[in-house]
Formats: C-alpha cells, structure tokens, sequence
C-alpha cells in the first residue's frame, strides 16, 4: 500500500480508508499506547502517539531550548556583554522613535 496507516504490530490500513478506521486509531494510541505510523507512498510522513509521548517529547525540547538558552547566556555574559542593553538604546540604533509608538 503506497498510502497507508501502519499500527505498531505491523498492521496497515489505506490512507483512502484511514476516515473509515481514524476513530479506531485514535483509541489504539489512547487506549493501547500505541505509536500509529502514518506514510505516503511508503515513506512514514507521521505519527499519532499517545498523548504520553507527546508530553514528554514537548518536556524534552523545553529541557533542550531552556540548556541551549543558558548556554548562549553564559557565553554572552563570558564575553564580556552587558547584562541588558535598554530598550531606548536598540531603538536609536534601529531608527526607532519610541514616542511615536
């Protein structure tokens, strides 16, 4: 099946009819905890996870974006940087009349 809706125990189900069987994926990723792959022309392009996963996944990339921003803190900072630049000042650089705002 080029279009298709691969269950995790391998089970495939057509794109075509995935309308037909969505109210039962929906439950096999809720209820079973299943991960649903879904693909076009072979390729997975998809998935429906349990909402578990998804958290976590989300509870990662926080974890990941907040390290990565603590990083180029301390850099900035190891360089030498001020803590803040006013805001009047980044507006006079730009161009920016802040009165007019």
């Amino acid at each position: 099946m080029d279009n298709a809706l691969i269950f995790s125990d391998g089970e495939a189900v057509s794109a075509e009819s995935a309308g037909d069987v969505f109210g039962a994926v929906i439950d096999h990723a809720a209820d079973d905890k299943a991960r649903v792959v879904l693909t076009r022309d072979g390729k997975p392009v998809a998935a429906i996870v349990p909402i578990e996963d998804y958290e976590a996944l989300e509870a990662i990339e926080d974890a990941y974006d907040a390290k990565l921003a603590s990083e180029a803190i301390a850099a900035w900072e190891a360089a030498g940087r001020p803590p803040g630049i006013p805001m009047a000042d980044v507006a006079r650089e730009l161009g920016i009349d802040l009165d007019t705002l």
